[in-house]
């Protein structure tokens, strides 16, 4: 974590050390969060992250693409195919592809994958809470606000071309 006087430093500086880096800053943490889920999510049911992931998006949205799961979880579309594969032996998804279009694969719920999916929810969101109530109310609201514009900034900027 980075200390006052680092960031009082940096305030009048345009360098940057690498542990203020936003992109730094942000995967060291979502690493520490999500070996934290899976610990978590391994003792709650036998799930991976990128499988808890799954079940989580089909409760809320029911029936989705392979497509549109991997646009919102962004996820590698790999990562999402092991998950789907995972899932389906286990019986918690339904794998279908459409015959109008048989690359089109569409995923959804089985009662067992709902039953788990009710049995998890509760302990990720106990989670959660716990990992907000570290924030003020106004703190998470300007956290939200601060992610929403490094995703809009991150989406915006463009790579610029190198001199070969």
């Amino acid at each position: 974590m980075a200390s006052r006087s680092t960031l009082r430093a940096v305030d009048a500086s345009d360098e940057w050390p690498l542990q203020l880096f936003v992109t730094y800053r942000l995967s060291t943490l979502s690493a520490k969060l999500n070996r934290q889920a899976g610990t978590v999510l391994k003792q709650a049911g036998s799930l991976r992250v990128p499988e808890w992931r799954v079940l989580a998006l089909l409760a809320v949205h029911g029936e989705m693409t392979a497509s549109e799961i991997t646009d919102i979880a962004a996820l590698d579309p790999g990562l999402i195919s092991r998950a789907f594969r995972a899932l389906e032996l286990r019986g918690l998804i339904i794998v279908r592809r459409r015959d109008a279009d048989r690359r089109s694969v569409h995923v959804s719920l089985t009662k067992t994958g709902s039953a788990l999916h009710a049995k998890v929810l509760p302990i990720m969101q106990k989670r959660q809470r716990h990992l907000m109530s570290a924030l003020t109310v106004q703190e998470r609201t300007m956290f939200l606000r601060i992610m929403d514009k490094l995703q809009i900034a991150a989406e915006a900027w463009t790579v610029p071309a190198t001199k070969a």
